[in-house]
């Protein structure tokens, strides 16, 4: 049946909105739909520090957590974040919050090539100051469990890297995600200080 030129037109104009269309329905589903129910938080699971110590990541009153996930491989964003993130250890040094109210996480995702001696030398080759920072790793079960929590996708490719999601996580006192940053250069020191003091002032 031959199409009319008034069809026609129509038909191409729904054509040409049709993918408006369809990205209106996209976000107005992440917007209205489960998103604001889905919420990421820090796994109460324990994880082992560098000198093979338990160390418990249930909920910690009055703490402020900044949690990193990485690999010492990582050629690019991983290092990256971790020596911006010692540029904002120093800032809170200052004013006496590293350590008391605010704490450092770095979780490996690469459990099998970094071994305490690898994440030890990874730590002194980017300045990491031990003190209200702990670096931590685990059995794959558990890296598992902590990424899968917070919403962390890694993913590891032919050639032994490892493609991750880019996000840093600020975690409060009952152990949920309150605010996300990036990695590498959308992770902004300064940025994330003013917001950390915002968030002690108002008693978090």
């Amino acid at each position: 049946m031959p199409v009319t030129p008034v069809a026609a037109i129509r038909l191409r104009r729904l054509l040409l909105f049709l993918p408006v269309l369809v990205l209106v329905a996209l976000v107005a589903s992440w917007f209205w739909g489960g998103s604001k129910n889905v919420t990421a938080t820090l796994p109460s699971i324990s994880l082992e520090t560098l000198d093979g110590d338990a160390y418990s990541l249930s909920p910690k009153p009055g703490s402020l957590r900044l949690v990193e996930l990485i690999y010492t491989r990582c050629p690019d964003v991983c290092p990256t974040t971790t020596v911006k993130m010692v540029q904002l250890q120093k800032r809170l040094k200052e004013v006496h919050l590293m350590g008391n109210g605010i704490e450092f996480l770095t979780v490996s995702i690469d459990p099998q090539n970094d071994t305490p001696d690898v994440l030890r030398k990874y730590a002194n080759q980017l300045g990491i100051d031990a003190h209200g920072w702990s670096i931590l790793r685990g059995d794959d079960r558990s890296i598992q469990t902590v990424t899968s929590s917070l919403g962390f996708i890694a993913s590891k490719t032919e050639d032994g890297f490892i493609t991750h999601t880019t996000s840093t996580y600020l975690v409060n006192e009952s152990n949920e995600v309150i605010r996300k940053f990036g990695m590498g250069d959308d992770f902004d020191p300064e940025q994330i200080y003013q917001q950390l003091m915002n968030l002690k002032k108002e008693g978090m």
